[in-house]
């Protein structure tokens, strides 16, 4: 019989509850005495005595697939649909959504409200220690700072009272990727024994999936701008409507015309009329654009169209 291991840190964060039920649709986390491992198996011990047994490898997965998650389009965009923002070092503010969690806006959240009014002043912070404790704020909780592709690493200075050497010759260079919330940094601090539990594992969260998708979205609408000369005649115009209590989804509306982007009123047709978009199906909708060849435009950015919709209605 092989003998009950207690969970480290690192495999307590992996094969939790919450992981457990992700990976099995049947899994009872009710009346749990204890969480251990037996060999390949997450041994369950119930409070009546009994245990369960399930497999590691799919525990794991759903941990990996859970932190990879991608949220919609307007969970981390900043005041007036503004993507993450540079700081320094090859760092980047990304906001939280604040502004677009009820159709009242800024008039209601306090959050969106402290974001518009500083999303500017961030720049001014210059190192990490100063920056990172207006950013999570708990008050305001702005958002995070986040280096996707790593730090920049600046170069070491040469000592010019000494002897030249080549070796002190170092180009700037860039770290691993980065993100401040708290479930990159609980995996950052138990690297080694998530790397033992996971082969290849690298920290990850979701703003760092989100950046990625965001990225991709920006290089795809630019690269069909730069085919077109900057004149795309095939657009999109959208407007998002948030929710209007806690209970309920937004609301996107989509328009799309094959005349240019200063086509009139009369030019422009809705799309799929009669169907209910959300928040959802943010990035499908603008991935079938893009796939298509229109390029997407905010519908208040568009001066003949901006006074038809209010936020999307």
């Amino acid at each position: 019989m092989e003998t009950k291991t207690k969970l480290n840190e690192a495999q307590s964060l992996i094969y939790c509850r919450s992981n457990l039920r992700r990976a099995f649709d049947d899994f009872d986390d009710t009346d749990i005495a204890g969480i251990s491992l037996v060999g390949d198996n997450v041994c369950i011990t119930r409070t009546d005595g009994t245990s369960q047994e399930f497999p590691r490898e799919k525990v794991c997965a759903a941990f990996t697939k859970f932190t990879n998650r991608l949220p919609n389009f307007f969970a981390y965009l900043g005041p007036n649909y503004r993507g993450p923002s540079a700081w320094r070092d090859n760092g980047y503010v990304l906001f939280k959504g604040w502004s677009y969690t009820h159709s009242l806006g800024e008039r209601l959240n306090p959050n969106a409200r402290f974001q518009a009014r500083f999303a500017d002043q961030l720049i001014h912070f210059d190192t990490k220690d100063a920056l990172l404790p207006v950013l999570q704020n708990e008050q305001f909780d702005i958002g995070y700072l986040i280096a996707p592709d790593g730090f920049h690493i600046k170069p070491r200075l040469l000592d010019l009272d000494g002897d030249f050497d080549e070796e002190q010759e170092e180009q700037a260079s860039f770290g691993e990727p980065y993100c401040s919330c708290g479930s990159f940094h609980r995996q950052l601090n138990h690297l080694q024994a998530f790397k033992e539990e996971i082969p290849h594992f690298k920290p990850r969260c979701k703003h760092l999936s989100w950046v990625e998708k965001y990225r991709e979205f920006i290089s795809k609408r630019s690269q069909i701008r730069i085919e077109c000369n900057d004149v795309p005649e095939k657009c999109v115009a959208w407007w998002y409507a948030p929710p209007e209590d806690g209970n309920t989804k937004g609301r996107m509306t989509l328009i799309h015309t094959k005349s240019g982007v200063n086509a009139p009123l009369s030019h422009w047709r809705h799309y799929r009329k009669g169907e209910t978009f959300t928040e959802d199906d943010s990035w499908e909708l603008f991935d079938n654009m893009l796939e298509a060849g229109y390029v997407p435009y905010p519908g208040d950015s568009l001066q003949q169209l901006k006074h038809i919709w209010k936020k999307g209605g």
